[in-house]
This record gives C-alpha cells, structure tokens and sequence, in this order.
C-alpha cells in the first residue's frame, strides 16, 4: 500500500473521534446563563428547618450603639399650688405634724397644712428642719435675740429665710400686712414660722388671722392656741378693737 493510501485511510478514521470531542466540548463553550427567576436547588441531604414557635415572644431588635440616646420620659408634674394656707385638694408638701417633728423646735405646732410655728430652733438642726420638707423659715425675732446668725445657717441647709423682727408686744399693722404676705405666698410653703417661745408668734398669728377676715374673737382664741400669753394679748386686743381682759 503506498503512503498517500494510508494518510486517507488514517484521516477517515480520525474525523468522528474530532466529532465526538467537538460535540462533547460544544455545550460547556456555549452554556446558557443561569435563570435568576429559577427557584433554588434543595439540598435533599440537607436537615429540615424547624418550624418557628408561634407562642415565643418576638425578638427585640438589637441596639445600635451609634444611634443617639433616646430622650428621657418627661418629669412627673409638680403638684398643684394651694390656694391658701387651708388648702389640701393638692399633693403639695406639707407641714409635718407634731408627732413627726423631732425635739428640735420649742413648742412647735402645725398651725394649718402648710404652717408650723413654735419657738427657738436647735441651730444644729437645720438640716433636719430641710429633710421635713420645710422650705422656708420666718424669725420674728431680733438681732440681739439671734436672728442675724440663724440666716445662714437655714440657707446652708437649702432653705429660704426671712426676717421680720418683732421688738414690740405685737407687731405693727405693716409687719402684720408684710407678714401676711408671706404666709399666704404658696412658693414659699411649707414655712415655719418662730420666735423665743411661740407667744409673738401667737400674738402675730391672731392679728393675722383677723386680717384675713376671721372675727376677732375668733382670731385671739387662735394666737392662743398657736402660743400667745396675756403678756402679749393685751397689745393684739387693743389693735383689735376687744375689750381688755
């Protein structure tokens, strides 16, 4: 057989071998691209999901430690003003009662829900005046009787003071209308109103109430109560109009 016979033969033979692989090859060259709408091939060795407890409570989301705090609730509103030294249709702070009151003021009295009065203070004890609620201490008394010390000590304690020095048997008609004014001043309550023993406190407190329109009998028997002694009764009388005793 000669050479160019056997080249033919050698290439007839080849040609569906380069088919075959030329088929095989064809579809991997020109695959078509993955449909993205196809749904995903389930792994069937794959464990099956548990199903979500429908009574758990709901996760709550994690904190983002980059957001900005969240604002604090609003305070609670204050309570109420009183409308007067009587009035207790509020949550206001008020005076301790006698019971309450350590023995810290001479011949302390709750005189209404915002009032205290008594005598000389323990001038160590601010601090216990400040933490029963007491906002404000009015001194009837003089300088020479200590009022100028007592001021800051009350202040230290984060109290406010005033002093309205009574020198006389009863105060004048001004200190009484002076007086007057702070008392029925609500901002200011409660207050604790004093002097040596309570008996100017008592004597003030009758003239006082008369000025805020309860008759006079009535007022007196009132500055009794709160601590006026006939030393004193005499002058409140006389402003009054009674007769003496």
């Amino acid at each position: 057989m000669s050479m160019k016979s056997r080249k033919s033969l050698l290439s007839a033979a080849l040609v569906p071998v380069t088919a075959v692989m030329v088929s095989a090859a064809g579809p991997a060259a020109h695959a078509q691209p993955k449909n993205p709408c196809a749904p995903a091939l389930v792994n069937p060795c794959a464990p099956a999901a548990r199903p979500s407890n429908p009574c758990a409570p709901a996760m709550k989301p994690m904190a983002n430690p980059c957001a900005p705090a969240a604002a604090k609730p609003a305070a609670a509103t204050e309570a109420a003003l009183p409308k007067d030294p009587y009035d207790t249709t509020t949550k206001f702070t008020q005076a301790p009662y006698g019971d309450k009151m350590p023995g810290i003021v001479k011949n302390y009295l709750r005189a209404t829900p915002y009032i205290g009065t008594g005598g000389v203070i323990d001038q160590a004890s601010m601090g216990v005046l400040a933490a029963l609620g007491f906002k404000t201490v009015l001194n009837l008394n003089t300088a020479e009787e200590g009022a100028t010390a007592e001021g800051p000590l009350v202040e230290q304690a984060g109290m406010a003071y005033i002093n309205v020095a009574v020198p006389t048997s009863a105060p004048t008609p001004e200190q009484v209308a002076e007086i007057s004014a702070i008392l029925n001043d609500a901002t200011k309550y409660p207050i604790l109103m004093h002097c040596e023993s309570s008996n100017r406190v008592g004597a003030t407190w009758a003239l006082y109430r008369a000025a805020s329109g309860v008759p006079a009998q009535i007022a007196v028997q009132e500055g009794r109560t709160v601590g006026m002694k006939t030393s004193r009764e005499k002058a409140v009388r006389e402003q009054l109009g009674l007769p003496p005793l």
